[in-house]
Parts: C-alpha cells; structure tokens; sequence
C-alpha cells in the first residue's frame, strides 16, 4: 500500500494553501505507515518541511493549473515503481477534519467489497433537478429536463467527493481526470469541510476548535 500526497503550490482561493494544511494530514498517519507515504510537489519549503517522508518534486510541465491530479499520480507511481496489484490512497489536504479512523475503514470497505477504485458520496447540497443553467435576461435554463414537482419522485442522488480515493496502481489509466469511471465504488461519507478559501479554513477552525 502506498499514500500519495498531492500537495501544489500555488492556490489562488488561499495562497499558501497546502503548507498551511499539510500538517493536519501528516498527523494523521500513524509512525508505522510513514514509509508508504510521497508526497508530490512543486513547493520546495514542504521538501524541506517533510523531512521523514519521501517527497517527489515535481518537474516544471507537472506544475501547472492544466495538470490533473492523474498526471501527476503517474508520474509517482511510475518513479516509485508502484506495482500493478498495489493499493494506492490518494489523500487530498484539503480535508483537514479527516481522521486515520476514516481512512482506514475506506479502506476496509474497498477490499471488502473487492473494489479497483473508490470515491467517496456525500448528501447533496441541492438536487439536479432543482439546478438551473443560467441565461440573459434573468432567465434560466434546466439542466436536466424534466417535468416533476415532487421531490418523493425525483431519483435518488448523491454528490462525489474526493474526501478518500483508493484505486489499484493498474486501474489508473481506465480513470478519468476526477478519478472515476463506470466500475468506482462509492464509499459515504458525511459532508466535510473542503478548505479552498479563507472562508472555508475559518470555518473549520470554527466548527472545531471552538
């Protein structure tokens, strides 16, 4: 098993963004899976901040905001030579409520139910059927067509969230930019904050550390 760690400079919703967060991530993990953790950047401080951990720095072309997540979860798999059956925990940091305790039981629930790769489902927000695109004029367009009024009748519905993701190291390349395709299994989860703004790290500081 290996845990990969993306962590880009970079972020325009809150500069500084995963050197702030990394720490909440790292402490999570106990000492005796420390050797199964890379983490993947383009930030030299959190190279030298992470002393203990294998840390891949990214080359210049794997930097950018046109880089996907599954560019860069290759070029680790392929630099570490992370075998074909090997389970693979894809751990973003801006979940910073995410506990071992989560993670392990995601990872139960994927060899459990002999998955290739898992995301995770949280209650939607709004449904889709409730979700308008929006036109000139304040006029608005469905973006599901559709002609029902109750919601008992509208199908059931749930929003992927990248809280955990768990693929096999050869499953990688039939996934699709957000880590998913027709075989991912959905492990639920409740909501977690998703830090990306300023906003969002007060509100988790708010939620937890009243």
């Amino acid at each position: 098993m290996k845990i990969i760690i993306p962590a880009r400079k970079g972020s325009k919703g809150l500069p500084g963004k995963n050197r702030i967060l990394i720490d909440h991530t790292l402490s999570t993990i106990p000492n005796y899976i420390k050797d199964s953790v890379i983490i993947t950047t383009n930030d030299g401080q959190i190279v030298q901040e992470c002393i203990g951990y294998k840390t891949r720095l990214r080359s210049e072309q794997l930097s950018g905001d046109d880089v996907s997540t599954k560019d860069v979860l290759r070029d680790v798999i392929k630099k570490y030579n992370i075998g074909d059956e090997e389970i693979v925990i894809m751990l973003y940091l801006t979940y910073p409520e995410r506990t071992w305790t989560d993670i392990e039981a995601a990872l139960n629930f994927f060899i459990e139910n002999k998955a290739k790769s898992l995301l995770c489902r949280t209650e939607l927000k709004s449904h889709p059927y409730l979700c308008m695109f929006s036109e000139e004029g304040d006029k608005g367009k469905q973006i599901i067509k559709h002609n029902l009024y109750r919601r008992q009748d509208y199908p059931e519905c749930f929003e992927l969230s990248h809280f955990i993701c768990i693929f096999r190291a050869n499953e990688l390349e039939s996934l699709n930019k957000n880590l998913y395709n027709s075989n991912t299994t959905f492990y639920k989860v409740k909501r977690p904050v998703d830090v990306d703004t300023k906003e969002d790290l007060e509100r988790y500081y708010d939620k937890n550390h009243r």
